[in-house]
């Protein structure tokens, strides 16, 4: 269901009308401007980590650490822009979600990334009906200005996935944001996306440009239903549950340093797990049944108190509850 004429009209998305903060547009000239600086993240890297090391028997240090920011690759899964119960009554959620994503990927940027991999919405979501779908357009509109601000000033690459040629804000979406990765930092957008790639072989060939990931997370919701797998780039992912909506005034930057922290850690523990796990000789099969099936652990971690935020993933050997 497609959203055309009298009906998309019907749904003022204007872009020079949106309301930011407080009606305020300043924000839109120099996002950047008001982000802390690579040091100041990294500071956060630091401090998160080290909070770590002293309940986790880590092989790294923070340095170690940081130096393999480069490789990771997460795909974030916004959520709870109608459920967070946070949100400031003078900033228009559209922005607010925008900002999140932007301030992620501000994140994951200074640490050193250079790709991660985000959701707007599927083509699922129009089940919704019109009122459902209206509203997400209504989200992802006012959200062009913010992050075609950001990008530009930055220089980063943004890669839109999985929009039709009847995409409702196709020509929003093209006119205003940089066309293609840069050779910097890429941002990869799953727009009005649909799983079933199989059937559109457009829409196969993008996701095979995609990436692959490292980490899934998802946001209010413990589980990856919903029309969100990407097939093949998930293939040696692990699952990370982040306990707390995604709006930009939800978030501190220590959170999402610590956000993307965790993200490293859930990948390193399950380094040379999944599909490429191979058992070296009975010794090692019997400590891996020790560890599995004898002493079942679930780890609650606490970070700094008081903790604002909860991530949680697995382990080959248990699960992990981190609060922060």
């Amino acid at each position: 269901m497609s959203l055309k004429g009298d009906e998309l009209a019907e749904l003022h998305l204007d872009l020079e009308e949106v309301p930011v903060f407080g009606g305020e547009s300043s924000i839109m000239e120099n996002i950047a401007s008001s982000f802390p600086k690579k040091q100041e993240i990294q500071g956060y890297f630091h401090e998160v980590w080290a909070a770590i090391e002293e309940n986790l028997d880590l092989s790294l240090t923070s340095e170690e650490a940081l130096r393999l920011l480069p490789s990771l690759v997460v795909y974030d899964i916004p959520d709870g822009t109608r459920t967070t119960l946070t949100v400031r009554p003078d900033v228009d959620v559209g922005v607010d979600a925008a900002l999140y994503c932007v301030a992620l990927v501000h994140t994951l940027k200074q640490l050193g990334a250079r790709d991660c991999v985000i959701m707007t919405h599927t083509m699922y979501n129009r089940k919704r009906g019109r009122e459902g779908t209206g509203r997400i357009l209504r989200i992802l509109s006012a959200g062009i200005k913010p992050l075609a601000s950001y990008a530009r000033s930055e220089g980063v690459g943004i890669n839109l996935v999985g929009m039709g040629e009847d995409y409702e804000l196709r020509t929003a979406l093209l006119n205003s944001l940089p066309e293609a990765p840069t050779g910097g930092f890429n941002a990869h957008f799953l727009v009005d996306y649909s799983e079933n790639g199989s059937a559109n072989p457009a829409l196969a060939a993008e996701v095979q440009l995609l990436p692959d990931i490292d980490v899934c997370i998802r946001h209010t919701k413990l589980n990856l239903s919903g029309g969100g797998w990407i097939p093949e780039k998930l293939l040696r992912s692990t699952f990370m549950y982040c306990q707390n909506g995604t709006l930009f005034t939800n978030w501190t930057f220590d959170e999402l340093a610590a956000l993307t922290t965790l993200s490293l850690v859930a990948k390193l523990v399950h380094s040379g797990e999944g599909l490429v796990k191979m058992y070296g000789d009975i010794d090692e099969v019997k400590a891996r049944h020790q560890l599995r099936e004898l002493r079942l652990f679930n780890k609650r971690i606490l970070l700094r108190r008081p903790p604002g935020k909860l991530f949680v993933f697995g382990s080959p050997h248990g699960l992990y509850q981190f609060y922060y």
